[in-house]
């Protein structure tokens, strides 16, 4: 493959680390971010493109969260991981265990 593989292995393998431990950090956080309450009625997913995706128990929750309290949410989940991170927030119902 060339002198330049390890180097490419490493920076790849360092990108999924990081991408893992923003994930990890995502779930263990997500109780402070939404509330407890909220947070135990919804389980967040984090994409590879900046999506977060936040998967509810019930479509009012949804559509309250994304017409009511979308800005705020990103707000919080911006000062939990820093501006960039994540981009939008969408939202879905199903199944959050």
């Amino acid at each position: 493959m060339g002198p330049l593989a390890p180097i490419i292995d490493s920076v790849l393998e360092e990108l999924g680390r990081g991408v893992k431990e923003k994930r990890s950090f995502l779930q263990t956080a997500w109780p402070k971010i939404l509330g407890p309450s909220l947070g135990a009625r919804s389980r967040p997913s984090l994409r590879d493109d900046g999506t977060l995706c936040v998967w509810v128990d019930d479509s009012t929750l949804a559509y309250e969260l994304s017409q009511r309290y979308q800005g705020t949410l990103l707000k919080r989940v911006e000062a939990a991981f820093g501006e960039g991170v994540v981009k939008r927030i969408v939202f879905r119902v199903g199944s959050i265990r």
